[in-house]
């Protein structure tokens, strides 16, 4: 692959409250090459959707990002004017969200929304403008996409409301897509054909994609590397196979145990024992320590880097390792 298109360095999104600072996202660092797929993963409140956020400069108030570095195509983004950070989100870098109520507005029909997207970055006319958003409504597999540029969105269903988000991200062929859970309120077939459509622009185009999600089946087969993200924390990163198959975090190898795909019929669904750990109050060292049958007192201090520059993880206890 080429060099990085995106390099994030000691990423820290901290949140200021009444109650205290909530650490959202604590020392995340990973670069990305352009044609990559990137998975991001872990249970909700890990900060995986803090961190697409903080990559596109989408953090409100009383959120903001505390330090690091966020460099894309050589550009520091962190701390960049917001007219710069306009011209580059959308174009160069989008954003697929999870609800896409957030993304369409109720008033407007889905032409009009797409043109003022094509528009917005020099897309010239109205014509123009329609066609290539018909183009990409029938890239996303929306049936007669001319016609329903006229439609508003309340007369699409949830699915089909998801495919026209996905759809206005590839209005410009960006460099960068970070999608934020965005096949969930898909059906299956038509999930198979968004993830076909994104392994396709990535190689023939060499747009770099971000797949944030919980669903560590879809992210097996669409990802090159992935990183399992804890607490605010990278604990697990590495090739999507090895990670998969061979986790070396023990909060890896629980995800993949509550899969419902590999339990035995008849038995109760493996899961995770205790829940996530606010993240006002972390106590030192480890934050999975007290969900984690491997842990001992080591544990109370931050735990080292193992494994190696291809796969990697943060724990005291790694798996293959002995108790």
């Amino acid at each position: 692959m080429s060099a990085a298109l995106l390099e994030v360095r000691d990423l820290r999104t901290h949140f200021h409250t009444r109650a205290g600072v909530l650490k959202a996202v604590d020392g995340v660092s990973f670069t990305l090459a352009r044609g990559e797929i990137l998975g991001l993963v872990g249970e909700s409140g890990s900060g995986k959707s803090v961190t697409g956020f903080s990559l596109i400069g989408l953090v409100d108030p009383p959120g903001r990002i505390a330090g690091g570095s966020i460099r894309f195509d050589g550009q520091e983004l962190v701390g960049l004017a917001q007219p710069a950070m306009r011209g580059l989100r959308g174009k160069r870098i989008a954003m697929v969200f999870q609800d896409p109520a957030a993304t369409l507005n109720p008033v407007l029909t889905i032409g009009q929304q797409m043109a003022m997207a094509v528009q917005a970055h020099g897309g010239g006319g109205e014509r123009a403008a329609r066609e290539l958003a018909a183009r990409s409504l029938a890239r996303v597999g929306i049936p007669d996409a001319v016609a329903r540029l006229d439609a508003y969105p309340h007369e699409f269903s949830g699915g089909m409301r998801q495919r026209v988000a996905i759809a206005i991200a590839l209005l410009h062929q960006p460099e960068l897509i970070i999608a934020d859970e965005p096949t969930t309120a898909l059906d299956v077939s038509i999930q198979a054909q968004i993830l076909a459509e994104m392994k396709a622009l990535a190689k023939e185009s060499g747009t770099a994609l971000i797949w944030i999600s919980h669903d560590l089946a879809t992210v097996s087969s669409l990802a090159d590397r992935v990183m399992v993200m804890y607490a605010g924390r990278i604990v697990e990163r590495g090739p999507v196979a090895e990670v998969l198959h061979a986790p070396l975090h023990p909060y890896t190898r629980g995800l993949l145990d509550s899969l419902p795909a590999l339990a035995t019929p008849g038995q109760r669904l493996a899961q995770i024992p205790g829940s996530t750990p606010s993240l006002l109050s972390l106590a030192p060292g480890c934050p999975f320590a007290p969900r984690c049958a491997r842990a001992s007192t080591a544990c109370g201090t931050d735990p080292p880097q193992v494994g190696d520059a291809r796969h990697g993880a943060l724990c005291h206890h790694p798996l293959g390792a002995g108790p």
